[in-house]
Formats: structure tokens, sequence, C-alpha cells
């Protein structure tokens, strides 16, 4: 029996990715934009913590077993720009350099989590795709 389908996990992430890209915010948001962690807008560690599995999931998936680090590295990347870059298009929504350089920062600190974790992670998952 397959535990963990990685190929349909990442198709999934990337979906609740641009959905929340796209749906309106309503007042939580302001709860995050007055809290402060380390001198760091709350917010921002949110944005970090959401996209910090993307490269994870890219890499755990079959595709990114078979095109390796780099190509995941730089979907990841465009990802994160994309993403952020749709908020300007739609009226509800603004674009935020910031909450970009959090989202690419979330990647690199997931992309550093797998390359110190990835080799339990590819043997998990080696054996249930």
């Amino acid at each position: 029996m397959k535990i963990l389908h990685t190929n349909r996990l990442a198709g999934l992430y990337l979906l609740m990715l641009l959905t929340a890209a796209l749906i309106p915010i309503g007042n939580e948001t302001q709860m995050l934009l007055s809290n402060f962690t380390l001198h760091i807008r709350a917010d921002y560690l949110v944005h970090a913590l959401i996209y910090l599995p993307l490269p994870v999931v890219l890499l755990l998936s079959r595709w990114g077993r078979r095109v390796g680090w780099m190509p995941v590295i730089l979907l990841s990347m465009t990802v994160v720009v994309l993403f952020e870059t749709v908020q300007m298009l739609i009226p509800y929504r603004s674009f935020n350099i910031n909450d970009l350089i959090a989202n690419g920062i979330g990647v690199l600190i997931g992309l550093l989590l797998f390359v110190f974790f990835g080799s339990r992670l590819l043997k998990i998952t080696a054996s249930t795709d």
C-alpha cells in the first residue's frame, strides 16, 4: 500500500499556494501586521513557513528526483515570484517586496532542511512510490 504519493502531494501543495495567493484576506492579517518576533513582522514569518515545504515536496516527487535540485530551485523561485506578482493584478490583493523576500527565504530554508534530512525522506518515499 502506498502511504505517500509525492506527485499528487506536490500538485496539491502548489494548488494550495495558488489559492492562498488569490483569495481575499480578512482582518486576521491586521493582527499579524502589528505583531513582531525578534523585530520581524509575524506576517513575514508566516510567509516563510508557508513556502518552506515547497522545495522539499518538489524534490521528493518523481519529477524532482529525475531532474535534480537545480530545476527544483528554479521552479520554486519562479513560483514565489509568479504568485506574488499575480497579486498585483488582483484589486483586493497587493504586491509586497518584503513578502516576496520572505517567500524566497522560506524556499531556501526548505532547501537547507532537505539537504540535512533529505536522505531519510528519500528512503521513505522511494519505498512507497
